[in-house]
C-alpha cells in the first residue's frame, strides 16, 4: 500500500477509537485519536472547545490536526464523527492516506451513545438521526466500507486488512 495512513471514518460511537489501536497494533503502526490530539494541543476538552469557541473553531482545529499528520507516516487515525463530513478534510485525507468507513447502523449508535453531555452534538435522538442522515453520503465517499453491525473489534480489523491488502 502506497499510502502511509489509514483513516477510520464514521459516526460517533461507530467503534473508531476501539478498532483503531487494534488495527495499528496489527500493522505495527502508531495510533492517533484525532479528538485526543486536539484536546492535548488545546489543553481543553472537545465539549469545552465547542462551548467556549464554537463548532466552526473546532472544525478549523480539526483541519489543522489532519494537516499535521502529513509529518506522521505509518499511523492509523480515528477521526471525529464530523471530520470526514467537511469537504476540505476529505480532500486532505484522500491525499494523505486511505479512508475506511466503519458503517454502524443508527440503532446501534443510539444504544452505544448516551446523551450525557460528553458529545456536544448529541442532544436528542431526533437530532442525532438528522445528523447521521446528513453525514452518511460523505462517509460513503471513503475508499472502503466495512459493515460493523455484527462484527467484534478483531473481526473488523481482519475485514479492514483483507480489504486493504487482500489477505
Amino acid at each position: 500500500m502506497e499510502k502511509q495512513r489509514i483513516f477510520l471514518v464514521g459516526f460517533m460511537c461507530a467503534g473508531k477509537s476501539t478498532v483503531g489501536p487494534r488495527l495499528a497494533s496489527r500493522m505495527g503502526w502508531k495510533f492517533v485519536d484525532l479528538d485526543l490530539e486536539i484536546e492535548s494541543v488545546e489543553r481543553r476538552s472537545i465539549p469545552e472547545i465547542f462551548k467556549q469557541s464554537g463548532e466552526s473553531n473546532f472544525r478549523a482545529l480539526e483541519t489543522a490536526a489532519i494537516k499535521a499528520l502529513d509529518q506522521r507516516p505509518n499511523c492509523v487515525v480515528a477521526l471525529g464523527g464530523g471530520a470526514f463530513a467537511q469537504e476540505a478534510n476529505r480532500h486532505l485525507i484522500h491525499r494523505l492516506g486511505v479512508s475506511v468507513f466503519l458503517d454502524c447502523p443508527l440503532e446501534r449508535i443510539l444504544d452505544r451513545c448516551p446523551p450525557d453531555g460528553t458529545r456536544p452534538l448529541f442532544k436528542t435522538q431526533a437530532q442525532i438521526k438528522r445528523l447521521y442522515e446528513t453525514r452518511l453520503p460523505q462517509y460513503l465517499e471513503s475508499n472502503f466500507r466495512v459493515d460493523v453491525a455484527s462484527l467484534g473489534p478483531d473481526d473488523i480489523v481482519n475485514s479492514i486488512v483483507e480489504k486493504l491488502f487482500g489477505s
